[in-house]
């Protein structure tokens, strides 16, 4: 999140102009963005005109409104769009004072948030939303061959800082120079974005984690070229890097990573742990609330099946009655 203005009273007023420039930043301003806040942004609305002809023409108009938040309505992490709902409190030829609108805050676009209190669990958001990787307590390097995620993991969340892809050749056959010469590149690749974006100073360790032999390789580079180059605050740090088997390089194995023991010995007490501890509790719960809606949906549809059922009797009575019925008005001749 970027920050263009700040004019604030810690437990007190005051308003924030900023910039989402990630998804991620959008899932910060949802969890900062309160009903009872006020939101001015430029937004886009609908405005019926009377034409000249005695009718009216519709048009859509480029507006700036101010809303007295009602509802943080919906985070759309695929179009990277929030929307929160609230009456306009800001004076408008086009709008009228009180009237419901739906602003819808996008990337690169800048919104000013004002709140009666900036408490301390908002001031924290907003600095997490300023400087993410400042509340990381741990830093992973997700990896397989030709594919490498840096990850940032704090309280709150989990931050992708850097994605490296490289395409690799076969290392059987003629392409074995040519997958050395990749695979260094690779390497190289994922070392700038480590030396970049993991900061020793505020997190507590990092972890290279990977299937096969893919983290060992890194790991002898990464100490090789940290020697070559001095880089020092890897060199200075080589007890708080430490090695991890997942099952792949892709995010998801992240999990497999936090449930390593070596890991939890080095972050326990830190925001990041309590963020992996609270992750069972969460999946627990959510366990939970399918089975109680499953059987909530099992017996509502054997409800519905025994009515049917019911409902099916009674028509082959009525029919068997009626059958009958005719059968006795019926007179035989032989």
């Amino acid at each position: 999140m970027r920050i263009v203005r700040k004019d604030l009273v810690p437990n007190g007023p005051g308003s924030v102009k900023m910039v989402a420039v990630d998804s991620d930043d959008l899932w910060f301003a949802y969890n900062l963005i309160a009903p009872g806040d006020s939101v001015m942004a430029v937004t886009v609305r609908k405005v019926v005109r009377e034409a000249a002809h005695g009718g009216r023409d519709a048009e859509r108009v480029k507006l700036k409104l101010e809303i007295k938040v009602e509802e943080v309505a919906d985070y759309d992490k695929e179009g990277s769009v929030l929307r929160v709902r609230g009456r306009n409190i800001l004076e408008n030829e086009h709008v009228k004072i009180g009237a419901f609108h739906t602003l819808e805050l996008e990337l690169q676009r800048p919104f000013v948030l004002r709140k009666d209190v900036w408490d301390s669990l908002a001031l924290e958001v907003l600095q997490q939303a300023s400087d993410p990787g400042a509340s990381a307590d741990l830093a992973v390097v997700l990896m397989q061959e030709g594919l490498a995620h840096i990850l940032l993991v704090g309280r709150s969340m989990t931050l992708t800082r850097s994605r490296i892809e490289t395409s690799i050749p076969r290392k059987h056959g003629p392409a074995i120079a040519g997958y050395e010469k990749a695979l260094d590149k690779f390497f190289e690749n994922v070392l700038q974005a480590f030396v970049k974006h993991i900061d020793f100073n505020v997190v507590r360790c990092a972890v290279i984690a990977s299937p096969g032999f893919t983290k060992d390789q890194f790991h002898r580079h990464l100490f090789l070229e940290a020697e070559r180059r001095q880089l020092r605050p890897i060199i200075e740090n080589k007890s708080r890097i430490i090695l991890v088997h997942t099952s792949s390089g892709y995010k998801h194995s992240l999990r497999e990573v936090l449930d390593a023991p070596n890991v939890m010995n080095l972050i326990k007490d830190t925001k990041a742990a309590q963020e992996v501890l609270s992750k069972p509790k969460q999946y627990t719960l959510l366990f939970h609330l399918v089975l109680l809606n499953n059987f909530h949906f099992l017996f509502t549809y054997l409800l519905l099946s025994l009515e049917r059922a019911l409902f099916f009797v009674f028509l082959q009575v009525r029919v068997m009655k009626d059958f009958y019925n005719m059968l006795s008005n019926v007179r035989f001749y032989f």
